[in-house]
């Protein structure tokens, strides 16, 4: 690192007594620093339109702002005042999606298989586990002021608890919805989804897939599922 910088990333730089463990507990670092940064930019642009809404307020409530141009001053100062913290409170989020996106690519290669993403190379060299990892990688995590930035989205194994999954309402699964994806059919195909990634982090045998579909209505969905023999047909 160039003095005075920050330091360069290193994968698995997070406390714990095995890699897996490091890097689990750097990956919720990452996303927890991402959520803190994130949150001071919101809290900061907040404050700025606060403060702008303020200014212009008393500007216009005063009548000696009408006179010789004031009121337009006044407005003007406000809002160039406004665009100023905004841009320093960008230019330090910025900073920080920098960094975190650079460890990001340090942390992404050295992920294992239950860490990594389908497109990792690491699953060329896919191996049966012999036992249970620590997590798996559900999905990704990201906020909308930095949508190319991603976070894994780790969960512990095994499961405490059930997961759900948000279909968007009850009914059948059909494509009429104004961009032909019913929510309710993506809900069913991420449920797909993250069987199969359950299916393989785990060791053979120690993970089962059980599924309640009377009418049928998810078998689009559940077809990967059915044609690699993990369900019985209808």
């Amino acid at each position: 690192a160039a003095p005075g910088g920050p330091a360069q990333p290193v994968a698995g730089d997070a406390a714990g007594w095995s890699m897996d463990e490091r890097l689990y507990n750097q990956v919720w670092g990452m996303f927890e620093d991402l959520a803190r940064t994130v949150a001071a930019y919101r809290s900061a642009v907040d404050f700025a339109d606060s403060r702008r809404e303020k200014e212009l307020d008393e500007a216009l409530s005063d009548p000696r702002s009408r006179i010789g141009g004031q009121g337009d001053a006044a407005r003007e100062a406000a809002r160039a005042r406004h665009s100023e913290l905004v841009e320093r409170a960008r230019e330090v989020l910025d900073r920080d999606l920098a960094q975190l996106t650079a460890e990001s690519e340090v942390v992404e290669p050295a992920l294992p298989p239950a860490y990594a993403g389908w497109d990792n190379p690491v699953w060329h060299g896919y191996r049966v586990p012999m036992e249970i990892p620590m997590a798996a990688r559900l999905g990704d995590l990201h906020l909308p002021e930095a949508p190319d930035l991603r976070i894994p989205m780790l969960l512990r194994l095994p499961l405490e608890r059930g997961l759900w999954i948000d279909g968007g309402g009850s009914g059948g699964f059909d494509d009429t919805s104004a961009d032909g994806a019913d929510p309710r059919h993506l809900a069913m195909e991420t449920a797909v989804s993250l069987a199969a990634r359950l299916l393989a982090v785990y060791p053979a045998g120690e993970f089962g897939v059980h599924v309640i579909d009377p009418a049928g209505s998810a078998a689009r969905a559940l077809a990967p599922l059915v044609d690699t023999g993990v369900l019985a047909g209808p």
